[in-house]
């Protein structure tokens, strides 16, 4: 098997990963969601493929940044695009088409200035200064989202909230609308990762892996959903509340991605390929588990505050 094709059989399957429980925790725990747009999978395995880990985890640094700043733009403004008036699947593949190409502006730049940028104890410090302040200035008032979850019941069309209720994560995609999307978000993925391979400049390469598509594939899918229902701007503003713990992703992500390339760097050797993603995954286990007990308790803090 060629190295380009192990390469892409391996990040597919891990890409649809974070897109499908994204998606799904957008439905069950906006919260825990909001964390998840910027979960360290593709860094992880960008960094174990890279000849100079530290490197690439220091590019990453400042592009998650950009990707949450990304990420509450299109959420806090979900119909800023003139694309509502199309079918479902164009109008999801247009948003997902128009913020990546937002993306690749800004990552250039990003990429061409990253040597006046600080690093990651600098960058670390500020981004928990401000995820502190931003979840204290804009978090979401929990009265509100009680009363637009009590006044749209039907925020996800008839068939899928059955469906939710009934079988939970699988259910919810196995139909057609997300069997649609899941083919949709393969395709995407693959064109953009073969485009990639091909890049003339390598530049490129790094910056196409890191590329949020998984995220923008699952924010446009909750925003479809929230056009499509029965109230659609108590929908949209439901969707808020997933900005309050955005922010959180850089705080997260900078020292899992430090911890992790200095690790490969001085305790495991190149060839050592299984011990380097055991690791890989004992920190994914680390990194979720973080998610899942701290985000709670700080949004039940949050909450009782507002």
């Amino acid at each position: 098997m060629t190295d380009p094709l192990f390469a892409f059989l391996l990040k597919l399957p891990l890409a649809l990963l974070v897109f499908l429980l994204i998606a799904y925790a957008g439905t069950a725990n906006k919260r825990i969601a909001g964390v998840l747009f910027t979960f360290p999978i593709l860094n992880g395995v960008a960094i174990i493929a890279s000849t100079d880990p530290v490197v690439v985890a220091d590019a990453i640094y400042p592009l998650v940044i950009f990707n949450c700043v990304l990420f509450a733009f299109a959420i806090s403004f979900p119909q800023a695009l003139p694309v509502s008036a199309l079918p479902r699947g164009p109008r999801l593949l247009a948003r997902v088409a128009i913020w990546s190409l937002a993306w690749f502006a800004g990552a250039y730049c990003l990429t061409d200035f990253r040597g006046f940028i600080s690093g990651a104890g600098v960058l670390f410090a500020g981004s928990s200064a401000f995820a502190a302040l931003f979840m204290i200035v804009f978090w979401t008032k929990p009265s509100s989202v009680a009363r637009v979850s009590e006044a749209t019941p039907g925020f996800y069309p008839p068939h899928i909230a059955a469906l939710m209720r009934a079988t939970g994560f699988i259910a919810f995609w196995a139909n057609r609308t997300g069997a649609g999307r899941i083919v949709f978000f393969t395709l995407a993925y693959a064109c953009l990762f073969w485009a990639s391979r091909v890049a003339l400049d390598e530049k490129w390469v790094g910056m196409a892996s890191a590329l949020p598509l998984p995220g923008f594939f699952a924010l446009a899918s909750l925003i479809d959903d929230a056009e499509d229902s029965h109230a659609p701007h108590a929908g949209l503003r439901a969707l808020l509340s997933i900005r309050d713990t955005l922010f959180l992703g850089p705080v997260l992500v900078i020292p899992f991605n430090w911890a992790f390339a200095h690790l490969l760097v001085f305790a495991l050797p190149p060839g050592a390929l299984a011990l380097r993603y055991l690791l890989l995954f004992a920190l994914w286990t680390v990194a979720a588990l973080a998610a899942l007990l701290v985000v709670p308790r700080l949004a039940a803090h949050f909450d009782r505050g507002a």
